[in-house]
């Protein structure tokens, strides 16, 4: 192929799984022309690129060029003896995903095979019978919670922090299906649509996203759906006002049931609100709830619909967690690189855990931090590069 100086070659996006199931992403490769040379870049060595991102997450260091240093306390051998710090640079300045060329009304289009790619391959493991919707939050600067500046995602995950699909959000662009009933409930029945699930899952959401037209529509696709509500949603539901609600005793209890919905309001610390489809019957179990006035734990009752909710919502706040926890702290310029660098620690929470479900479901079988670092070698030393000197 004859090059020249802007001459760019394009390559499909393909998944390529490495031992223990890790999801690596192959990108669209540029051959990019600096003055007189050429880049050439095959497999091993972009395997090498990702397995340097990836320890950059529990191996931190100020500046990424400190890990090439030759000051003892900061030199990192491993990855200096993987890669030189000059071709670092050069594969990172030149790396895309997209052809630039082709513009779409996309905010995300040059990112958007990272999440299509992703979202196919986390189908291999056999999906739950519950999962949580929620937001995520892709950090763009700024430090400590809640991130300010930053990229959303309409995320659905298991119980356990198994990420099954997610959707980047771009206002009137957003690729979910347009429902008429609203952001909230468009944003459940699309992650269903899309992520294809089956009949008989139960979505369990936050008052963001519940409403009573989404129980319905939930019914009808065969899907259960339980989730907290805003009081302004409850303008035309019997319940007792709040005001007189307050006063009555903790673990108060108040049920409505409307065809195949059941609408409870528990008096809690404050009053709880929750509507739920998934046609259980109505009963209580006792928790505890501390007093100050005794200075002691009080035997509370709370509605079986609430402990559901709490024990199946924060999957997706699990999975970001975990992500956070050795997330990649090489930094770019360029506005998509967050999410390319979130997108592989993602992967590799993803991918621990399907190494705990392949194991027989050992949750202790190995730590996050020892994950981390069997994975980074796999990837970074098994395609070491040796440079001629």
């Amino acid at each position: 192929m004859v090059q020249t100086r802007h001459a760019t070659l394009q390559l499909s996006l393909k998944v390529k799984k490495m031992p223990f199931s890790v999801i690596v992403i192959v990108m669209d490769l540029t051959w990019t022309m600096r003055g007189r040379w050429a880049i050439y870049m095959g497999m091993d060595e972009l395997l090498t690129f990702y397995g340097i991102l990836l320890a950059s997450g529990y191996s931190t260091v100020p500046r990424r060029h400190t890990h090439w240093s030759g000051d003892t306390d900061v030199h990192n051998l491993c990855i200096s003896n993987a890669m030189r710090r000059n071709r670092f640079d050069e594969i990172m300045a030149s790396i895309h995903f997209v052809d630039n060329k082709k513009i779409t009304e996309d905010p995300f289009f040059k990112v958007r095979p990272i999440f299509t790619e992703l979202n196919k391959s986390y189908k291999v493991i056999p999906f739950p019978e519950c999962l949580s919707v929620d937001e995520s939050m892709i950090r763009y600067y700024g430090q400590g919670k809640p991130i300010c500046f930053g990229y959303k995602l309409w995320s659905l995950a298991s119980s356990s922090r198994y990420m099954h699909h997610m959707e980047p959000y771009g206002g009137r662009h957003t690729l979910l299906p347009k429902t008429g009933l609203g952001q909230g409930p468009s944003v459940v029945l699309g992650l269903a649509e899309q992520g294809e699930m089956p009949p008989g899952c139960k979505f369990y959401h936050d008052n963001l996203f519940t409403s009573l037209s989404l129980l319905d529509e939930m019914t009808k696709g065969g899907y259960g759906s339980c989730g907290t509500m805003r009081e302004n949603q409850l303008f035309d539901v019997p319940f007792k006002p709040k005001s007189e609600f307050m006063k009555l005793h903790r673990g108060t209890s108040e049920v409505l049931t409307q065809t195949e919905k059941l609408l409870v309001r528990w008096k809690d610390n404050n009053i709880v609100t929750i509507a739920t489809n998934t046609g259980e019957q109505y009963t209580e179990t006792m928790v505890k709830r501390w007093n100050k006035e005794r200075h002691a734990f009080d035997q509370v009752h709370q509605p079986q619909c609430i402990k559901q909710y709490n024990e199946h919502m924060g999957g997706v706040d699990l999975h970001d967690q975990q992500v956070s926890r050795y997330s990649i702290t090489i930094r770019s310029k360029k506005w998509w690189w967050p999410i390319f660098s979130w997108s592989l620690s993602s992967a590799l929470v993803n991918s621990q855990y399907f190494y705990r479900f392949v194991m027989g479901g050992n949750i202790e079988c190995m730590l996050s931090i020892e994950f981390c670092t069997v994975i980074d070698e796999t990837v970074r030393l098994s395609t070491c590069i040796k440079y001629a000197t």
